[in-house]
């Protein structure tokens, strides 16, 4: 998995085509494993493939429900070319805490989400499907979408919150660290 300030995770990942779907389903196969692995490995509630270094747009979220002993067993949604189609209204958006695996882990992000999201993607046999998202779920979604498209919650904090957490992440961040906070307030749709 890549860590900041790797260059991968600034690269907005490439979609997959949905005829490639159909006709490679053991590719896919292998990658969904590799993110729940991944995923679970590290105690995250999602995951971008973006994140492990494979050019595909897919999220991965792992949803409640633990099986006995707290070991989850298979599970999880994946999101192929993942895309949100409606938003909760702006008055709606939630103020989150969050952290993220592949930033050091004293860094925290006071961000503006989306209380409810409606999201449109590919399932893994290729079939385009639509679900809604509240709560933890479009958090963590939204948060995963973010890394599909080369943002980090780096990119939802100003220069001071930066500077508070370390010179050398505010030397990093700089160049262009404006255009990339423009990106993550943008509250686009498909």
């Amino acid at each position: 998995m890549g860590r900041w300030p790797d260059p991968i995770l600034r690269r907005p990942a490439t979609s997959f085509p949905k005829d490639a779907i159909k006709k490679d389903p053991l590719l896919l196969t292998n990658i969904s494993n590799k993110l729940r692995q991944t995923a679970r490995e590290n105690g995250a509630v999602g995951l971008a493939a973006q994140q492990c270094g494979i050019d595909v747009s897919m999220i991965f979220l792992d949803e409640p429900g633990l099986l006995g002993g707290g070991v989850r067993v298979g599970g999880g949604s994946f999101f192929i070319n993942p895309r949100i189609v409606r938003r909760s209204p702006e008055e709606d958006m939630k103020v989150w805490k969050e952290r993220c695996l592949v930033l050091p882990p004293s860094f925290t992000a006071t961000v503006l989400r989306d209380a409810t999201v409606e999201v449109q993607y590919e399932n893994l046999q290729g079939e385009t499907k639509y679900r809604t998202l509240r709560g933890e779920l479009a958090r963590a979604f939204q948060h995963e979408l973010d890394h599909d498209r080369g943002i980090l919650i780096v990119d939802h904090v100003s220069f001071d919150e930066l500077e508070a957490e370390s010179v050398v992440m505010r030397k990093i961040e700089e160049r262009g660290h404006e255009e990339r906070q423009s990106l993550a307030y943008q509250r686009f749709l498909g």
